[in-house]
């Protein structure tokens, strides 16, 4: 089942930053649903906040003010008035952001001074800023806030079925949107040893595959194992006008664990799954098609490996005239697109992920040339 928090992006947009306004809303949906979660958030953005369990708290969004927007709103009445400004990809430390962070402090002032409190809620820590110099109260960033949720399903008796269920799924889409990451890249290279290797390749799966699907992408994760590589399988409705009927996951993205399939170092691979026996395409049709197919993929630098009756049975660059019987797969990579270990080591996670999407993007418009 896909997570109900992902879904709603796809129905709202935002020309600033999207994701900020998305996340917003998905954490604000949780304290709406749910007075436990309600409460537990504003404990865990300061305990020194008063809570009258008797009387309602409101939460809002986007709250227009005089001068600005806030992104989160909570109130008690006669109580505490709450502000809470988001920041995932914006920064911190610019003039845009002071200049919110004392009109909110202002108008907190001005509307409740003994409890008007301003958070922020971050994606990481900017060392050289400090918010409190600018009316902030505290900041907290969404790893934390993801901590305080995972240890809050430590103790399920406090919370409904429901609760729980709305927890692991913002916690989920945290993690899947790379709001929260939970492991390092370096975490990469002892996949064949444990959990926490295998947490990290689902991780950026998930990061990828969440930017593929805004595009129109379908995905599917093989976890992989001592004898399959992990595998993002990825397709688009509209390659079936160039395939035709089967399933058409077309492009794989692979991470390479050295001992499986010949591998010798861990890094990321992409392919064009041009025939797959396993997608049930029609042969006779892929057959008239592929003298262009491979003619427009050797003119764009690609190389393509054609397996016969057996996965021993391999042979590089054959011209389509000599593939004759069905075979069992033929894929096709362009030179020098890969990560190697080096590389691998080198990269953050936003900077990895991006580069993935770029490949995947590159190679859908490969497909995307290729006559029907």
């Amino acid at each position: 089942m896909s997570n109900p928090f992902s879904r709603l992006k796809h129905y709202s947009q935002d020309i600033i930053d999207p994701q900020e306004n998305h996340a917003t809303e998905c954490l604000a949906a949780c304290l709406v649903f749910s007075p436990n979660i309600r409460q537990s958030f504003i404990k865990f953005l300061s305990d020194k906040i008063q809570i009258d369990p008797s009387a309602e708290i409101e939460v809002d969004t986007q709250k227009t003010i005089e001068g600005g927007f806030i992104d989160m709103l909570l109130q008690q009445q006669d109580k505490f008035l709450v502000a809470v400004e988001v920041k995932i990809k914006s920064p911190e430390n610019c003039d845009h952001h002071r200049d919110q962070l004392k009109t909110y402090r202002n108008w907190l002032d001005a509307k409740n001074k003994s409890q008007g409190y301003l958070f922020t809620l971050v994606r990481s820590r900017d060392k050289a800023f400090n918010p409190q110099n600018y009316g902030a109260n505290r900041r907290l960033t969404w790893r934390e806030l993801y901590n305080h949720f995972q240890q809050s399903l430590n103790k399920p008796s406090t919370l409904s079925e429901t609760e729980v269920n709305l927890i692991k799924n913002l916690c989920e889409y945290l993690e899947s949107e790379g709001i929260v990451i939970t492991f390092d890249t370096k975490d990469l290279f002892h996949y064949a040893d444990g959990f926490k290797a295998r947490d990290a390749i689902n991780g950026i799966f998930q990061q990828v595959a969440s930017k593929l699907e805004e595009n129109g992408f379908e995905t599917r994760a093989n976890e992989g194992n001592k004898n399959r590589l992990p595998e993002l399988k990825i397709s688009h409705i509209r390659w079936k006008h160039i395939f035709g009927k089967g399933e058409n996951w077309k492009i794989s993205l692979w991470f390479c664990v050295p001992g499986i399939w010949g591998e010798n170092e861990y890094g990321f691979s992409p392919s064009i799954e041009l025939w797959d026996i396993g997608h049930h395409n029609d042969w006779e049709y892929t057959k008239l098609k592929l003298p262009n197919w491979l003619k427009t993929l050797k003119s764009k630098r690609c190389n393509w490996e054609v397996y016969g009756s057996n996965w021993n049975d391999c042979e590089s660059n054959l011209p389509a005239n000599k593939i004759q019987s069905e075979p069992k797969r033929i894929f096709v990579e362009i030179k020098g697109v890969e990560i190697n270990r080096g590389e691998l080591a080198a990269s953050d996670t936003d900077a990895l992920v991006s580069k993935l999407v770029g490949w995947v993007t590159e190679y859908a418009q490969l497909i995307d040339s290729l006559e029907p």
